[in-house]
């Protein structure tokens, strides 16, 4: 227990020390821009405070999803997560719409950027977005890996916008600014664009894509007292934690023990599979009552009795 507090404590400050150094870091981009009269810095200012707001989001709800399950949230507060997520989407998105909407009047009448400001920023920003991406690759939850993927991308942004620095020390081609804003909002929109998708999934609850359930009804069909299975359901909180429910049909004759360490073993292939918390009926000595089951039908044609 004190190894498992122990690592919650590490993951709480890798993101809190994410959070701040990203957080400190948009501020200061916000400043850059005013002074490099840069769009491509005010395009990155703008993807970093959403950066900021969903590490920060992040820090708040891991001590929200801490709550036990209650009368009000049965199955805990694990989805606080996803709402964090909403929110930092929808608000790249919004301020991503209006950089866009800024820089293609720069197309048609570029202007000039203050170069060695902007070269200045840009080594700043891989050294700070560098050593926030360090903290959080040492994480091993989902949650960390993505953010630490996320501020590589983020340094990776960085390094080109200091090549394009570079170019411009050489050659006066203020055009390059607006252009790379450009391309990095629609970048920023690409990702968007797929966060969101996939938190939808999850609201409307989709079954996890690392599932394949034909395979897993075949490794639980092929035991010999499994006769058929059937209204399986699977969904998954936050992205992480999966759960199902499902009928299994047993053979009439089936010892009380036998159905019991049949039982253990559903449970336990369940797992192999990264099912976590799982709801298994047995049908055995008496078949299934539910109105609309249909003990036949395939995977393919989902019943709709749901066991949340």
């Amino acid at each position: 227990m004190k190894e498992v507090n122990k690592m919650k404590h590490k993951k709480e400050n890798r993101l809190k020390t994410a959070f701040f150094l990203n957080f400190i870091f948009s501020i200061i981009e916000v400043v850059g821009g005013f002074l490099t009269n840069s769009v491509a810095l005010f395009s990155d200012a703008i993807h970093d405070l959403g950066d900021s707001l969903s590490l920060g989001l992040s820090w708040f709800l891991n001590e929200k999803s801490k709550k036990k399950p209650d009368q009000n949230y049965t199955y805990g507060y694990a989805r606080y997560s996803l709402l964090g997520g909403l929110i930092s989407s929808l608000v790249l998105l919004i301020g991503s719409t209006i950089l866009v909407i800024e820089a293609i009047p720069r197309l048609l009448s570029p202007e000039p950027v203050n170069v060695p400001w902007l070269f200045g920023f840009a080594i700043l920003g891989i050294i700070i977005n560098g050593i926030a991406a360090l903290k959080t690759s040492k994480g091993h939850s989902l949650n960390e890996k993505m953010v630490s993927l996320h501020l590589l991308e983020d340094v990776g942004g960085w390094a080109i916008l200091l090549v394009s620095s570079i170019v411009m020390m050489i050659w006066t081609v203020p055009i390059l600014d607006p252009i790379l804003s450009i391309g990095f909002t629609l970048y920023i929109l690409s990702h968007v664009y797929r966060n969101l998708k996939a938190i939808f999934e999850i609201f409307l609850e989709r079954s996890p894509k690392n599932i394949n359930l034909n395979e897993l009804r075949e490794a639980l069909i092929n035991h010999e007292l499994i006769k058929d299975i059937h209204h399986i359901h699977i969904w998954t909180l936050e992205g992480q934690l999966t759960l199902l429910t499902m009928h299994v049909q047993m053979e009439s004759s089936a010892s009380k023990e036998k159905v019991t360490d049949t039982q253990k073993w559903i449970h336990e292939t369940l797992l192999s599979f990264g099912i976590h918390h799982s709801t298994v009926e047995i049908e055995c000595f008496q078949p299934c009552e539910t109105v609309d089951c249909d003990p036949g039908a395939s995977i393919d044609e989902p019943h709709h009795h749901h066991h949340h």
